[in-house]
């Protein structure tokens, strides 16, 4: 750990934490994608879910009455398998399978609208957040990043506090399964407790700073904007896959 880490770090995690809370995801993902620019990869994912903790429990915290527990209560117990399961395979998995798979299914649930016929098959799924639990869960645990509840939530019919709150409840507890995985299967986070002090501090104070610019947005802009976020992950997860696959 150098000393320039300890400073750009919780910068970055400060713009994460306000994107979070103004677009309901994107702040993982910015975190990630940049802190594997400084830092070994390996190393990052375990880290990415210690350094947005602060800020997932603040934005609870902030929107705690808006959080949809039909969505929340579901997604938890599923979160604990998925965590489980991603630790014990924990980077054995093809990166560009994982990559693909993962673009595919948030592109798919963020851009092709619903149909009758998809609602029904819906229907009959028994506790349909469980399995998204599981699923986001385990592909965060071994891809740094899951995608798949923020590209369900783009269209739901909740406001746009719903959606952020939500989000927020279901991927505190996620962070927390994820974070046990990592320390049993081994991560030491003892070396790097200074970074992740200051990045709670800046994750509380970019979450803070989001919550106020979030009033102030239009929800159909605030939807526009989380759509795009999405959007942007998946492709970068598919050019990820291409130089993977030595196309590029």
């Amino acid at each position: 750990m150098t000393e320039y880490l300890i400073y750009l770090v919780p910068i970055i995690v400060f713009a994460g934490a306000y994107l979070s809370t103004v677009a309901g995801m994107g702040g993982g993902l910015l975190i990630l994608a940049s802190c594997s620019q400084i830092m070994p990869i390996a190393t990052v994912i375990p880290l990415n879910g210690v350094f947005v903790l602060a800020g997932q429990i603040t934005r609870v915290c902030q929107f705690y009455r808006h959080i949809n527990w039909q969505i929340t209560a579901p997604f938890i117990p599923g979160s604990v398998i998925g965590a489980l399961i991603g630790t014990v395979i924990y980077f054995r998995l093809s990166e560009t399978a994982i990559a693909l798979i993962l673009g595919t299914v948030m592109l798919w649930f963020s851009w092709v609208p619903t149909s009758p016929a998809s609602r029904q098959i819906a229907e009959k799924i028994p506790a349909p957040y469980f399995w998204v639990g599981i699923i986001h869960t385990f592909l965060s645990t071994v891809a740094g990043i899951g995608g798949l509840l923020q590209s369900l939530m783009v269209n739901s019919s909740m406001k746009k506090e719903g959606i952020v709150a939500t989000i927020a409840g279901t991927l505190l507890a996620m962070s927390l399964f994820k974070t046990a995985g990592y320390i049993l299967a081994g991560f030491d986070y003892r070396n790097w407790l200074a970074i992740i002090l200051l990045s709670w501090i800046t994750g509380i104070a970019g979450t803070t700073a989001g919550k106020y610019s979030l009033n102030k947005m239009p929800d159909i802009f605030f939807r526009r904007l989380i759509k795009s976020m999405v959007t942007i992950f998946a492709l970068r997860l598919f050019w990820q896959a291409a130089v993977s696959a030595g196309i590029f």
